[in-house]
């Protein structure tokens, strides 16, 4: 490999796993917080970088397939929040890829396609797949073929549903397949390393939040503190 040349990541993720994982975060965990895409991005261009100790450039091209249709096609109107979601990747340098077809497999096998050309086209040097699901346990070794290992980004999780236990799961057979394997339930939990905890923090959106929040109570708390003081309110 010509050291010259950047290192091309591939980033893909598998929008219907995501989501759950989404919720998850921002209903059922202590977080109580939605993921930041740019902070997501950060934290595997990060990761990537360290794993596979690049030293040089490294350009990660991100795709997000989306387990729903494109709503310009369907009641515009009615998909306000889907538009937001979509202004949200963008603005992280991530592209959607919107389900076209009436199929729950569609995404998924576009993602497959787009990964094994990315790959075959040698555009890039390592696939970060972000998904749990058993459909791209033969991905790993289609990529390994051309050349192109294969990072799993996964997630193993359970909370108490309405009337029984939800349990979210990487498909095993995925994790063995794969290059390697990271669960990201055990990172976005870490806390001991202060450069890891604040490259993880950057993941969620809620510390942001509060980060401003505390900030403005703080200033208002001082405000009223020297209000008490001046002889006006004496």
């Amino acid at each position: 490999m010509d050291k010259a040349k950047n290192f091309n990541v591939g980033l893909f993720i598998d929008g219907y796993t995501f989501k759950k994982v989404n919720e998850y975060y921002r209903y059922h965990h202590s977080r109580q917080s939605c993921i930041d895409f740019r902070g997501f991005k950060n934290w595997v261009t990060h990761t990537v970088r360290q794993f596979f100790k690049v030293e040089k450039g490294l350009h990660l091209e991100a795709h997000y397939y989306h387990p729903y249709e494109n709503p310009d096609q369907n009641a515009p109107i009615q998909h306000i929040g889907t538009y937001r979601f979509e202004n949200k990747l963008i603005e992280a340098g991530i592209q959607m890829h919107y389900n076209n077809v009436p199929s729950k497999q569609k995404p998924n096998l576009d993602l497959i396609d787009d990964a094994i050309m990315f790959s075959m086209y040698k555009k890039i040097d390592v696939a970060v797949l972000v998904s749990t699901q058993g459909q791209f346990a033969k991905l790993p070794c289609q990529l390994k073929r051309l050349g192109v290992p294969m990072v799993l980004l996964g997630w193993n999780f359970e909370y108490p549903g309405n009337q029984y236990v939800v349990k979210w799961h990487t498909d095993f057979v995925l994790k063995e397949k794969s290059f390697h394997y990271i669960a990201m339930d055990k990172v976005m939990e870490k806390e001991n390393d202060a450069q890891e905890s604040a490259i993880t923090t950057q993941m969620f959106q809620r510390n942001k939040i509060d980060l401003k929040v505390k900030a403005l109570a703080s200033a208002e708390t001082v405000f009223w503190k020297e209000m008490s003081m001046s002889p006006e309110h004496q």
